[in-house]
């Protein structure tokens, strides 16, 4: 009995050996794994999606890995209850093709024809050169004849030439001189004379030959001229040529050069006076005749640029004047806070797609069309927060911002709103002027404390505010979209924040 509970014991004793060795193996191999790697439970976990528990090699540690996320278009922000977007309408096609009757360029003819419609135009290689005609004086009217008698001072005297081409002399009465070569009339003046006087001995010159003057109008300075006060009329001199003349002009730099033309009776005679000066074209070099008038065509266009130019204003053009050439005259672009994303050129009703950040920074020459008059360059300043505030309210024009604007602080911040304007149906313009983003905002829950929701602006948008409600918002942006992006947003920049 004593024997089995001595057994007894001894099996009990070696399970507790057992146990306690197992226990010892487990915390053992416990503290080795904890030494090696952290507990999960010490690592602050990341309510994130897209995120996985990952095992650093490099720090020993657990680590939150975020996992790139799905290339997905972007989501709207929410807009509040009192705003719903509106899809814009197709672009009108009629920009595009202002840029394709831009880039297809007018034969000389057809463009001369189109300028000077009803006129005869003869072009200068058609007119005879120099050397193939013989330029000889011819006595014409308002010239100032000189005729000395020998030994007859009182018969010696200037005599003028009437406008009927008769000549009053001493003895002799009317004689017809217009047309008559200057030997041709001294013979017949000694004919008459000789009735009266033995052997006379006469000298006929030209004193003051006025019937070769022309005329110079346009682009010159204070014309100076052979004989008198200073006028618009220069008398010919020499081989009568264009040179000639032009030796005594005073051009103003801003002439346009290229489009100067001669008016001789009912026909036009376009002259490249820059083809002649600069480039040594002769064939350019007219011969004038007897009341020609020369035109030196001034700048034919007016553009305006703004934003963010080096000298922005009012620039007077050429008929050539492209995109480029207008940036020129202003000074250039300020590159480094130019946004050419959203730049853009203005005609008229129209806002054309002329892609600046494609011509200035990639040199792609498809968009420098030629401008036309009243064109305006808008270069706009990428880091200037301000939105243009136009339409029925009491001081329309460009707000700047600081902090966060709504679309309340705009409107108050503009006077408020007219007696006439359409609280409900306010339209905001966000974007590319040519693919904006258009939302229409009823201002009156706001007002009325329906709502604490704001409608926030964004830098460039353009707010309107209308003056009756909008039934048919198709007809409506298709009408407005394009004027209320250029016409009205330049005339607010003009007023507003530029004065010439």
């Amino acid at each position: 009995m004593a024997k089995n509970r001595l057994q007894g014991r001894i099996q009990v004793i070696k399970m507790k050996k057992r146990l306690i060795f197992i226990i010892l193996c487990v915390f053992l191999l416990g503290f080795v794994f904890a030494c090696a790697h952290p507990v999960i439970r010490n690592i602050s976990p990341q309510d994130k999606k897209g995120t996985r528990l990952k095992w650093d090699r490099e720090t020993h540690k657990w680590v939150f890995k975020t996992e790139p996320p799905d290339r997905k278009a972007p989501r709207e922000s929410r807009l509040p209850s009192f705003a719903q977007a509106v899809p814009v309408p197709p672009l009108k096609k009629e920009a595009d093709r202002l840029i394709e009757l831009q880039k297809r360029a007018l034969t000389k003819e057809d463009y001369l024809r189109a300028r000077f419609k009803g006129k005869e135009i003869v072009l200068p290689e058609d007119l005879p050169k120099n050397g193939e005609i013989e330029v000889k004086y011819k006595i014409g009217i308002d010239d100032i004849l000189n005729i000395y008698i020998w030994k007859h001072e009182d018969l010696s005297m200037d005599v003028p030439v009437r406008s009927d081409g008769y000549a009053s002399l001493p003895l002799i009465g009317d004689i017809h001189v217009e047309g008559l070569e200057i030997p041709e009339f001294r013979a017949l003046i000694e004919k008459k004379y000789n009735e009266y006087i033995e052997n006379p001995q006469i000298t006929v010159t030209c004193k003051m030959p006025n019937s070769l003057q022309v005329s110079i109008v346009g682009a010159v300075g204070k014309p100076e001229t052979y004989i008198g006060p200073a006028t618009m009329t220069y008398i010919l001199r020499g081989d009568r040529t264009l040179l000639s003349i032009l030796s005594v002009v005073s051009i103003k730099p801003n002439a346009d050069l290229e489009e100067s033309y001669i008016i001789r009776g009912d026909k036009i005679i376009p002259v490249n006076l820059k083809a002649l000066l600069e480039d040594g074209d002769t064939s350019q070099n007219v011969i004038l005749h007897p009341q020609d008038t020369l035109v030196i065509s001034e700048p034919l266009k007016e553009i305006i640029l703004l934003g963010e130019v080096k000298s922005p204003g009012r620039y007077k053009t050429n008929r050539k004047s492209t995109v480029l050439d207008a940036l020129s005259r202003a000074g250039g672009v300020n590159s480094k806070n130019a946004n050419l994303y959203m730049a853009y050129l203005a005609r008229d009703n129209d806002i054309l797609p002329i892609n600046f950040k494609r011509l200035l920074d990639y040199g792609n020459m498809s968009q420098n069309i030629l401008l036309n008059d009243g064109d305006v360059i808008y270069i706009p300043n990428i880091n200037e927060n301000k939105v243009f505030v136009i339409g029925e309210v009491n001081v329309p024009g460009v707000r700047y911002f600081t902090d966060p604007m709504d679309l309340m602080e705009a409107i108050t911040s503009s006077g408020g709103f007219r007696t006439t304007a359409n609280r409900s149906q306010v339209v905001v313009v966000r974007g590319n002027p040519r693919k904006p983003d258009v939302y229409a905002v009823n201002v009156l829950e706001m007002m009325k404390g329906k709502s604490l929701e704001s409608f926030y602006l964004e830098k460039g948008d353009t707010v309107y505010v209308a003056r009756t409600a909008i039934a048919n918002w198709n007809v409506f942006l298709s009408h407005l979209l394009p004027t209320l992006t250029s016409t009205r947003v330049i005339q607010t920049i003009l007023n507003s924040s530029w004065n010439p």
